[in-house]
């Protein structure tokens, strides 16, 4: 991956640490060179906590678990199983990107021992030293998604529940956050109640894992919850302009969907800086832009589907 896409951290207290996503397993010598910069040793990592079990988040938390024998691995019920074994991820992902790129982009996933997973359900806590850290479930981007309440700075580790935002699009006037809405789970209206879940606890911070610490506003809020209505919006009117299914099996309904996607992004960053800067930003979301779009049009097929479905009932 290139810098400043993804980012693990590293909550401590009293000497014991949580590592809060893993990258995947090319993250490990970063992560190597921060515990020798703050001379923390591997004993004192207790805990493995991916958001959920995407691979930019989860591809190296079995390697994490040979590398840190005291560590215990943390994940959503519906992500335990996959981490365990891999398989499914892996044969996913191949499908995706092929074997060569898959390669370079995640190496060898490594399963995780089923004596060092615990699975957190809705609500459940755990210590570290002093400092008590609350899973809440949240769903929308992914079923198996989980994000973190941290009391002592009032902040979330959010994972993608609470989109991107990368340093390029900070502005003076404010930050942008994109939602993130890839295949295959993406659900609209349960992605805006989860951001409507984060916000109800009137944090101070949000530890994006896309990428970094992101100080919360409100309006944040409110462009989040604009862009996935948008989202849903669209997915079922450029279906209905492109036909029936078949006729969205080429690139021109992906491809409207995308730019439906950086326009609307396009229109949020006019408002927090100038036109040109703002088609420059838009620009840099392409490849999210088109992840996004793949998502939309999985939930509009799900959605066909269910129709389709009804109607020969």
């Amino acid at each position: 991956m290139q810098p400043e896409i993804a980012c693990f951290y590293l909550v401590g207290d009293s000497g014991e640490y949580a590592l809060i996503e893993t990258g995947t397993n090319h993250s490990l010598d970063n992560l190597r060179r921060a515990l020798d910069h703050f001379r923390i040793e591997d004993s004192q990592i207790r805990y493995i906590v991916p958001t959920h079990v995407h691979l930019d988040h989860a591809g190296g938390a079995g390697r994490c678990l040979q590398e840190f024998p005291e560590a215990e691995l943390l994940v959503h019920p519906r992500g335990a199983r996959h981490l365990i074994d891999p398989g499914k991820l892996v044969a996913s992902s191949i499908q995706v990107y092929g074997k060569e790129t898959f390669a370079a982009l995640y190496g060898e996933i490594v399963p995780a021992p089923a004596a060092r997973t615990r699975v957190l359900e809705d609500g459940a806590t755990f210590r570290i030293g002093q400092r008590t850290l609350q899973a809440v479930h949240t769903r929308g981007h992914a079923e198996h998604h989980f994000c973190l309440w941290d009391e002592q700075t009032r902040g979330w580790f959010s994972g993608d529940m609470f989109g991107i935002s990368y340093p390029g699009l900070r502005f003076a006037q404010g930050d942008f956050v994109l939602p993130a809405t890839t295949p295959t789970q993406f659900d609209p209206d349960a992605y805006i109640a989860s951001v409507r879940t984060l916000a109800a606890r009137n944090p101070t911070m949000m530890y994006l894992t896309h990428f970094s610490a992101l100080p919360f506003r409100p309006e944040q809020v409110d462009r989040l919850c604009d862009q996935l209505a948008h989202y849903d919006a669209i997915g079922s009117t450029l279906a209905a302009a492109s036909g029936d299914d078949t006729g969205r099996d080429g690139g021109g309904y992906l491809q409207a969907l995308q730019d439906a996607v950086l326009e609307r992004a396009r229109h949020h960053l006019e408002q927090l800086t100038s036109p040109e800067q703002a088609r420059a930003a838009a620009q840099r979301l392409t490849m999210d832009a088109q992840l996004n779009a793949q998502g939309i049009a999985f939930r509009q097929a799900q959605s066909d589907s269910s129709k389709h479905g009804e109607t020969r009932a």
